[in-house]
């Protein structure tokens, strides 16, 4: 997941080390360490998936490759884990402005498919608490998570509706000037 997190990132610009852990913290990623981001970079760029555009520098800056942008886009149309974990998901809504968007609106419905499934369950699981005797925070509980799944398929139907009305997006350039150096 990391590895689309960084991906995801490059593919907007390059970036400095620093620059991608400040960006995944903004995606939700509080406790990533540099300990784990510059192995991440190091990996992808092995890989051929990133390259380093001042090799020689002290600060070296990333970039997204070719190759690098391929496998981001597998990585968001990959639906194989039928129980897509959230915060998977959340990273790859992260990025699914880089989807066409008619793949984009089957990636949000199927996970509200998924959705609807958990807040069945969420349901009865509250119907069961209630009529077993369940104190009032285990029931509290219970209502909180039939309250935020609600919540996630309605936020979901709003960005198929969006996804519905929105131009398609053209294909973004991969750039090359860093946030620090873009004209002014």
């Amino acid at each position: 997941m990391l590895d689309l997190a960084v991906l995801g990132i490059l593919r907007r610009g390059p970036r400095h080390g620093y620059d991608v852990k400040r960006q995944l913290a903004e995606l939700g990623w509080l406790r990533v360490s540099f300990g784990a981001v510059y192995p991440a970079l190091r990996r992808l760029e092995r890989r051929g998936l990133i390259e380093a555009m001042h090799p020689t520098s002290r600060r070296k800056a990333y970039r997204l490759t070719a190759a690098g942008a391929q496998t981001l886009d597998a990585m968001l149309l990959d639906d194989s884990d039928e129980m897509e974990e959230d915060r998977r998901f959340a990273m790859r809504l992260a990025f699914l402005g880089y989807v066409d968007p008619e793949r984009r609106i089957g990636i949000l419905k199927r996970r509200r498919t998924r959705l609807v499934a958990r807040l069945a369950e969420a349901r009865l699981a509250l119907r069961r608490a209630a009529t077993s005797g369940s104190d009032a925070y285990t029931l509290a509980l219970v209502r909180h998570n039939v309250r935020t799944v609600e919540a996630d398929v309605s936020w979901l139907d709003e960005l198929i509706t969006l996804a519905r009305t929105e131009p398609p997006v053209s294909e973004l350039p991969l750039t090359t000037v860093l946030p620090d150096q873009a004209p002014t």
